[in-house]
């Protein structure tokens, strides 16, 4: 067993060897003209500026973010259930509907999910304009089918023998659906729900990086302004957003057997889905009869238009997409346990759980325009930013599931004399290293869906070509590219799905 948990560790710092060629690429790309520039950029986050003009941006801009960040999650939410209650195989057992429709469904979710919310935005701005109702529904069309995911798969646990026992009595297949499957939803909403409202705010900062609105917008504004005091203005203003909001869900409690909260939910429920299809036929009737048509024309001439992406040219950026996902995910994987690991004391985890938080704050995009001052756009750049990135996501699971971790073996090994760095490793880490792996695994799905954001700023991968395809209406392209890159993202989730299911 011991042996078993040392492989585990082992392969928790394997993928740390992709930081010999990817920093011996950086080493010969840098150019000193622009670490003034970054310097300035650090410092300011000590001297952000605060006027009576900037609050009142900042204002505005945070109301924006929430609004479309909390209706976005909202509308996700409640679809994703809803898709995830028909994609679940205990649903079509209970009304003895062939599977059939089932995989139809799943593998329409699996493919609006294979693409990232950033890609969606892009290609609806593109075809649409820049428009209030293009982020929330870019946000909602992969966030939907990735609940839908977690809800099915919490669905599947329910035995299904307990609806057996309640059809003995003759009881409706629709209501012993809803009692069954009432605390499995609520359960989802309390563990993943919350959570998500987090993502759905920094998904709405990212677009508005692209001009949707929000904060986001304003980051960019500043960062092209090189005004990096209003930069970090709105950067310490959006922290507080999330620790507000992750101190007011800590502090909410849901009691599933409360009728008045029940009722509460469905009518929120409804009023969410009726509200829901009203804007969405708005918007299409808005916006596509009326505004559009010169857009929608171009849209039409998908199949007229020619490509001039050789084969050659996509096949490299087919395998700059694998290699730039392989290296981040190595990175993102073996960097906190190694930093923490080498740093294991009350003083530099403190640093380290700020530098964590700051990397989970700041956009990928400002993070990787902000080393672009100092180091030639490449592969291994872009890999750099979406690894220290998702490091800081990864790092803040590792720190949580090692507080709560029992250190009575850390503290044995300590007292037999055993140095503290290697009393951290055995006696704290090794016991956490199996179900580290597998949420590493799960979050190597997004960073491939992640490519596509740090792909068009650092002119790497698919996503590059989807951008300079976009602009220049080349749809037979834009086709070509979305193909390969959501085929990149089905294959890594079958692999890493795989993976994590071998883990746990």
């Amino acid at each position: 067993m011991n042996k078993l948990k040392l492989n585990f560790t082992s392969l928790s710092f394997l993928p740390i060897l992709v930081c010999i060629p990817l920093g011996y690429q950086l080493i010969n790309n840098i150019h000193f003209g622009g670490f003034k520039l970054f310097q300035e950029f650090l410092i300011s986050a000590f001297n952000p500026k605060i006027d009576n003009e900037i609050i009142i941006t900042v204002i505005k801009r945070l109301n924006e973010t929430i609004l479309i960040g909390f209706f976005s999650w909202l509308v996700s939410i409640i679809f994703g259930a809803i898709f995830g209650i028909i994609s679940s195989n205990f649903f079509y057992k209970i009304f003895n509907i062939p599977n059939f429709f089932c995989r139809i469904i799943r593998f329409f979710l699996t493919i609006i999910r294979s693409i990232h919310e950033v890609v969606w935005g892009i290609l609806l701005m593109q075809i649409y304009g820049i428009n209030f109702s293009i982020g929330i529904i870019a946000i909602c069309i992969p966030y939907i089918a990735v609940n839908s995911k977690v809800f099915a798969e919490q669905l599947e646990t329910i035995d299904y023998k307990s609806f057996e026992s309640i059809n003995q009595i003759n009881a409706a297949k629709f209501s012993s659906l809803l009692t069954l499957i009432w605390n499995p939803i609520i359960n989802t909403f309390k563990n993943f729900g919350l959570y998500r409202l987090e993502c759905s705010i920094r998904s709405t900062v990212i677009l508005g990086l692209f001009g949707i609105g929000g904060i986001g917008t304003s980051i960019f504004l500043s960062f092209q302004t090189l005004n990096f005091r209003e930069l970090w203005t709105y950067l310490w203003s959006l922290a507080i957003l999330i620790i507000l909001s992750g101190l007011i869900f800590k502090k909410i409690k849901f009691n599933t057997t409360n009728k008045i909260l029940s009722i509460f939910f469905i009518a929120v429920f409804f009023i969410t889905i009726l509200f829901s299809f009203s804007y969405f036929l708005y918007f299409i009737f808005n916006n596509i009869f009326n505004n559009n048509f010169e857009n929608t024309n171009s849209v039409s001439s998908l199949f007229k238009s020619s490509s001039d992406l050789g084969l050659f040219d996509f096949l490299k950026l087919i395998l700059e997409t694998i290699i730039l996902s392989l290296l981040s995910t190595g990175i993102a994987i073996s960097l906190p346990p190694l930093v923490i690991g080498i740093f294991n004391n009350n003083t530099s985890k403190i640093f380290i759980k700020i530098f964590s938080f700051l990397l989970r704050l700041i956009p990928t995009p400002v993070i990787l325009l902000t080393l672009l001052t100092f180091n030639n756009p490449s592969v291994s750049l872009a890999a750099l930013t979406l690894g220290l990135h998702n490091a800081g996501i990864t790092s803040k699971l590792l720190f949580t599931n090692l507080d709560r971790q029992d250190k009575r073996n850390y503290i044995a090994m300590k007292s037999l004399g055993i140095s503290k760095k290697t009393s951290w490793l055995l006696g704290l880490f090794s016991q956490q290293a199996k179900s580290y792996l597998a949420y590493c695994a799960y979050r190597s799905d997004i960073i491939i869906r992640e490519t596509a954001i740090v792909g068009v700023i650092g002119s790497v991968g698919l996503g590059w070509q989807l951008q300079e395809s976009l602009s220049s209406f080349a749809w037979q392209e834009v086709t070509i590219v979305l193909i390969a890159y959501s085929s990149i993202a089905i294959v890594g989730e079958l692999i890493n799905g795989k993976i994590k299911n071998s883990l746990t």
